[in-house]
């Protein structure tokens, strides 16, 4: 099999350990193809793997779908079979509810248009705790500029606080999915912005970024007078939340994705049925949302993986 994930984030790394996990208990030799959030590089990289001709399966973090569906659709000519990371494949408009895709023989993730309601969610909630029903000013660090699942939710999000007076809502300069790299686009911001109640962002690493950041420029103090709210439910951020640093994070679980999906395709090899889709969030195991109400109610929650991009 191969693997071709998004980048070498914690969040990219997490997700190839938890399919080289699953590979090396099933016994199947996993290739890695790392594409560095470069669109064109992986779709070289799946062609490259189809000359080959050694490969029986691929696993997929697509970075534009769209692009790269002509040449998964020669990998499926070729009889490789073919599962789908994190969102539905396809347009940005199909990927927002969760469904089964005929370019995919399975795919696991959950739905980009509920990451966006979630966040919403989320900030309102921080808010209230901030200023109650009293005017609520929210920055929000995005990942990459341009990159087409980040513009969707940046966008459901602008305009939902459009029509709500009571907020602002400012997006940052993008963190690039980096912690350095956010805290330095942190570190400019608050020092010109002195008045924001929450932060939050697409990734717990630029959360993490920001906290250092904010220790820094000075003035604010996260969980006190400025509530923070990252993305990924990454062990680190977990024990933030526990602790009252951080106000919440969102869940995300590269490693179980890429367990279920190695077990999936190595089991489709055998002739076995799998699901043709598979929602990630199970509101027992993996929330949407991890705050202190959720963690105190499941004492025994464990975080799908971790800053250093390992499991958990």
């Amino acid at each position: 099999m191969a693997i071709f994930y998004y980048n070498p984030s914690p969040y990219g790394i997490a997700s190839l350990k938890g399919a080289q996990q699953e590979a090396a208990k099933l016994g199947v030799q996993l290739d890695a193809f790392d594409a560095n959030n470069n669109p064109q590089l992986q779709s070289t990289q799946i062609q490259d793997a189809i000359t080959t001709g050694k490969y029986k399966a691929f696993w997929v973090w697509g970075l534009d779908d769209p692009a790269l569906t002509p040449v998964i659709n020669t990998a499926i000519s070729k009889g490789i079979k073919v599962a789908c990371a994190d969102y539905t494949w396809g347009t940005l408009t199909e990927q927002n509810v969760l469904t089964a895709s005929p370019t995919c023989l399975t795919t696991v993730g959950q739905s980009i248009g509920a990451e966006s309601t979630n966040l919403e969610l989320a900030m309102n909630s921080a808010c209230t705790k901030q200023v109650g029903s009293g005017h609520c000013n929210i920055a929000f660090l995005p990942g990459l500029a341009n990159y087409p699942t980040d513009t969707v939710r940046i966008n459901a999000m602008t305009a939902y606080y459009k029509g709500r007076p009571n907020y602002t809502f400012k997006v940052m300069p993008p963190g690039q999915y980096d912690q350095s790299d956010s805290q330095a686009v942190a570190q400019t911001f608050f020092t010109s912005n002195k008045n924001i109640n929450v932060f939050a962002t697409f990734g717990d690493q630029m959360a993490q970024g920001t906290i250092t950041a904010l220790k820094l420029v000075g003035g604010y103090t996260p969980g006190k007078n400025i509530e923070i709210i990252g993305y990924g439910g990454a062990t680190e951020i977990v024990n933030e939340v526990k602790a009252g640093t951080v106000y919440a994070t969102l869940g995300l679980y590269p490693v179980s994705e890429s367990l279920l999906c190695i077990q999936y395709l190595d089991a489709a090899l055998k002739g076995q049925s799998i699901p043709t889709v598979v929602n990630i969030i199970n509101p027992s195991t993996r929330p949407a949302i991890i705050n202190q109400a959720y963690l105190n109610s499941h004492p025994n929650f464990v975080p799908d993986w971790t800053l250093e991009g390992e499991p958990g």
